[in-house]
């Protein structure tokens, strides 16, 4: 039996951690279902930006996930391994924000 899959807007403030031709690898420093509660962590990042960083993202995805990867998403995003992104599918993909030094 397959789990329901459920559609929701996520919010993740990023960090570009490492550029390499077209590969981006980005830190992720937050994690929100609340597009108010990710622009305020974003905006107080900003402020606190090391010189070095490639730059600060906020961006919004869509995704459609079973139900309890959203749960575990929001309470757990610090720890989750990078199989567990692997069970989401990204069904649309809008950056909100950039800043760069």
């Amino acid at each position: 039996m397959e789990k329901q899959k459920y559609t929701k807007t996520v919010y993740f403030v990023e960090e570009t951690h490492n550029i390499e031709g077209a590969y981006v690898e980005v830190n992720t420093l937050f994690v929100a279902d609340d597009q108010e509660k990710a622009t305020e962590v974003y905006e107080q990042l900003i402020k606190e930006q090391p010189k070095k960083s490639f730059g600060l993202l906020l961006n919004e995805y869509i995704i459609n996930a079973d139900g309890g990867f959203f749960h575990n998403l929001l309470q757990s995003w610090k720890n989750l391994p990078a199989e567990f992104y692997r069970k989401m599918q990204i069904l649309t993909y809008r950056p909100l924000a950039e800043y760069q030094n």
